[in-house]
């Protein structure tokens, strides 16, 4: 085989799509979660302590019985703060997903039918993404109730509205595609080509965009706790214990510090999750393969131009000079 047909074949083979590895932020942010979740399992069925009942001295240190110490009422902190976490990495999890769900539903509807159906849901989502979380979280629990579940709903619903958004572009670009024309020519419902044919193409920022609303909602989640309009007594939550334990910070510092970097821990886990996933399901383009099976960087071609370019120069003048004489 020559080489102009070898060259010929790489200019034909063209390039293909080649994901990268997971990188380090996915792996953290997944290890962390990973970790939350085991730890949150096991407090729940196999306590330590007893997390509602006094098992140590009031506002003692870390021991061996109380490993983070104790609280005003001498309840285990490393219990209580493990089922903390546990509520809300539920939270933030279940609230993510009904937003995720019905935004999603949303977004492939005004994104596929278009015209006034667009419209009309873009107008509602525009409306709905003016409001303040924590303010409909607030007008909600007032209305139905303060706990896990009123927080879910809340949460989950006003948050929607980015999903539709979110959804509602590449839906727009991919419904005139040729494969979603084909299926129409084919008599295939709308509601099929929707799920079959366009959600799994549509799903890349459906994943990142989850894991940064679970990210806000656990912020929002610990804002309302420490307001008291969120998980109430006797259920333990991060936001309400920093609320409870201020007065306490001099004496014991432990649990004022503890909570707020449970949060700030579980917050920065789901962004990590969602920046880890944006790189990794960012498309990239990679040469098939080449002829000394190594990758070249668009800089070395660069350079190489640029060599190439005065020895061009040093010939014309050589050329000249020739003619000239």
């Amino acid at each position: 085989m020559t080489v102009t047909r070898e060259l010929a074949m790489v200019k034909a083979a063209g390039t293909r799509r080649r994901r990268p590895k997971l990188g380090p932020a996915f792996w953290s942010g997944a290890g962390i979660l990973t970790f939350i979740l085991i730890l949150s399992a096991w407090m729940s069925f196999w306590p330590l302590q007893d997390p509602f009942a006094s098992t140590g001295e009031p506002l003692s240190g870390p021991s061996a019985t109380n490993l983070l110490g104790a609280d005003n009422l001498g309840r285990d902190t490393f219990t209580r703060l493990a089922l903390a976490t546990r509520t809300s990495l539920i939270i933030s999890g279940a609230g993510a997903l009904l937003g995720a769900v019905v935004g999603t539903t949303f977004g492939l509807i005004a994104g596929y039918v278009g015209g006034w159906v667009d419209a009309v849901i873009m107008r509602v989502v525009d409306a709905i993404l003016a409001l303040p979380a924590i303010l409909v979280a607030l007008v909600v629990g007032v209305i139905v109730g303060n706990g896990p579940i009123p927080l879910i709903f809340a949460l989950g619903l006003v948050l929607a509205p980015g999903f539709a958004r979110v959804m509602r572009a590449p839906v727009i670009a991919m419904r005139e595609r040729d494969f979603v024309l084909a299926a129409k020519l084919s008599g295939v419902g709308g509601s099929r080509i929707v799920v079959e044919h366009l959600l799994p193409n549509v799903l890349t920022p459906l994943f990142v965009q989850f894991a940064s609303v679970a990210s806000q909602i656990v912020l929002i989640e610990a804002a309302l706790s420490y307001l008291g309009q969120g998980v109430q007594a006797p259920e333990p939550s991060a936001g309400r214990m920093i609320s409870e334990f201020t007065r306490f910070m001099q004496v014991q510092p432990l649990l004022i510090i503890l909570p707020s970097l449970a949060i700030i821990l579980l917050s920065a886990a789901w962004n990590l999750l969602a920046d880890g996933l944006q790189d990794w399901l960012a498309p990239r383009r990679e040469p098939a393969f080449s002829l000394t099976g190594t990758k070249q960087s668009p800089s070395n071609k660069t350079v190489r131009r640029n060599t190439a370019a005065p020895k061009d120069a040093v010939s014309r003048n050589t050329d000249t000079e020739e003619s000239q004489q």
